[in-house]
């Protein structure tokens, strides 16, 4: 029935990959993780005898109802889990009020019933596959194309163990996720590990082979990456990216004749994870790099003069922030300077740069009136992130003056901030109201992007928006790597320094001050910083 459901792949097609390269070894974090976990021996395991049929059972936990056996009821596990060292997930919530909390129970409980098509695994596996179907899948494709992960990794799941066991990983990691209320809880940390480990054995036993293709590890490694940012691990999910990042630089050369169609999604995403982990981590240099020099140079333009899909759109916006990107770390020790003090160079690129901003959103403009009321939110979201990537860049062009290349003036007035934080604010109000709210996605930039908009507005104004928009409901509680509730504490802390301020005298960024220095690296470490030093402060007091 499989084949009816799914796209058959071709049995030719791991043939036509290239293989792994021979230095290729996983990032030190799967060999860590591994160790710590032994498997229990199977022979010490009691010999299944004849079971009893038992009836219904109407009380108890879930898991022993799920089993058929009696349940004590004991809180918070049962002793039947206890014992069987199982995972005890609880007892139904009683119905409140607005029965708001049962409905999303029910939500996360019945639709795990049944995958609707066989695939190799245990029960338990295809009841993960399919929440991965119905629930997971629509997150991770973060209102992009959702192509890469309702289909094309779902088919190699079929023939290939290691990627359905990593989906089954990842399926089970974000229901912990949701159960937890958007974390997963050390009750369920443990099992989450165990998971996450023998996916990494099973990955590298299957680069040992002689028929290990380079799809396969590229899977992994984006699975991996989802996996280290639902718990919440920001170093092993920059790990994990980095070194798929590093396989698919080695190999996209033998690519020109590969007709598998897995491997343009792939980079695709890859493209776009790269440019979020260096806007999360500043002095992290992009591994890719998308731009040649004739574009840099502004010989050829990166954006046509008309787009015709938004799959042409995302790509040539992803180029746009990777040059971006590197071009700001590049030239970091520049920043704040004035005019006479920058390199003639620098400042050609930065005004061609701008240009090929000017015509992107031109042309995306063009597109969004041609496009059916299906796509508005992947081309609205676009937009999004291109005005802020706009304003960020007219920050750092010096005022009346020209490229010295370029008869163009200089840009006008910074409103890019004011018209990315009102596109946010209408894309999430445009949101259908689900029963429950989308709690994670891999790579939108949207926690991102209202975060750096709290940072640099010096409107008191725009940033109230922002900051009311981080706690919107509808707002992914975690994209990636970027989580909405430390991106708030942050913003609290700062405004609990600066206080009342005139419009237009300072802003966040600046305030901070030496939290955002180059030792202290991304919002993890900046949260860190923040949170002890707010600590320091109350035992001073006490």
């Amino acid at each position: 029935m499989i084949r009816s459901r799914l796209i058959s792949q071709d049995s030719n097609t791991q043939r036509l990959l290239p293989p792994v390269p021979e230095d290729y070894y996983p990032p030190p974090c799967i060999m860590s993780n591994a160790v710590n976990i032994r498997a229990t021996s199977t022979a010490m395991a009691p010999k299944k005898g004849t079971r009893k049929s038992m009836p219904k059972v109407r009380t108890g936990c879930r898991t022993c109802k799920q089993r058929r056996v009696k349940c004590d009821e004991g809180k918070p596990s049962c002793l039947n889990c206890s014992r069987a060292g199982r995972q005890c997930e609880g007892y139904p919530v009683a119905i409140d009020a607005s029965g708001k909390e049962l409905q999303r129970q029910q939500r996360l409980n019945i639709r795990v019933y049944s995958l609707p098509f066989k695939v190799p695994g245990s029960q338990a596996d295809r009841q993960l596959l399919h929440f991965y179907c119905v629930e997971a899948a629509g997150s991770l494709s973060s209102f992009s194309d959702p192509t890469l992960w309702t289909t094309l990794i779902l088919q190699r799941s079929h023939h290939q163990p290691v990627i359905r066991n990593a989906l089954v990983t990842l399926a089970g990691l974000y229901r912990e996720y949701l159960l937890g209320g958007n974390s997963i809880q050390p009750s369920g940390s443990q099992l989450a590990m165990q998971r996450i480990a023998k996916c990494h054995r099973q990955l590298r036993l299957y680069l040992r082979s002689p028929d290990a293709s380079v799809e396969t590890p590229l899977i992994c490694s984006i699975l991996f990456y989802a996996f280290e940012t639902l718990v919440g691990d920001a170093s092993s999910a920059i790990q994990h990216l980095n070194s798929g990042l590093n396989l698919l630089r080695q190999t996209q050369a033998l690519w020109q004749d590969c007709t598998d169609d897995i491997l343009p999604h792939l980079a695709a995403i890859f493209a776009r994870l790269d440019v979020q982990a260096s806007a999360f981590d500043d002095l992290r240099v992009p591994i890719l790099t998308l731009v040649s020099p004739e574009e840099m140079s502004g010989l050829v333009d990166i954006v046509p003069d008309t787009m015709s899909s938004l799959w042409e759109a995302e790509a040539a916006l992803t180029k746009l922030q990777n040059w971006m990107m590197h071009h700001i770390i590049a030239y970091l020790s520049h920043k704040n300077q004035s005019m006479d003090q920058l390199p003639q160079g620098l400042i050609h690129e930065r005004f061609v740069l701008y240009q090929q901003y000017e015509r992107f959103l031109d042309a995306l403009s063009t597109l969004l009136a041609s496009l059916p009321v299906d796509m508005m939110h992947r081309a609205l979201l676009l937009r999004i992130q291109a005005l802020m990537y706009h304003a960020i860049l007219l920050e750092n062009i010096p005022k009346h003056t020209s490229s010295p290349s370029s008869p163009n003036p200089s840009p006008g007035p910074n409103h890019s901030f004011q018209s990315a934080l009102l596109d946010t604010q209408r894309f999430l109000s445009s949101l259908s109201a689900p029963d429950t709210p989308r709690h994670f996605t891999l790579c939108s930039q949207l926690v991102a992007i209202l975060y750096f908009l709290c940072l640099k507005t010096t409107d008191p104004q725009s940033q109230e928006t922002a900051l009311a928009l981080l706690r919107h409901s509808r707002l992914p509680a975690r994209d990636g790597l970027w989580e909405a509730q430390k991106a708030i504490s942050i913003v609290q802390t700062l405004l609990g320094r600066v206080g009342a301020r005139p419009e237009g005298m300072c802003r966040l960024e600046d305030a901070g001050g030496d939290v955002f220095s180059q030792e202290i690296r991304g919002m993890d470490q900046v949260f860190r910083e923040i949170t002890a030093r707010s600590l320091e402060r109350v035992d001073e007091v006490r």
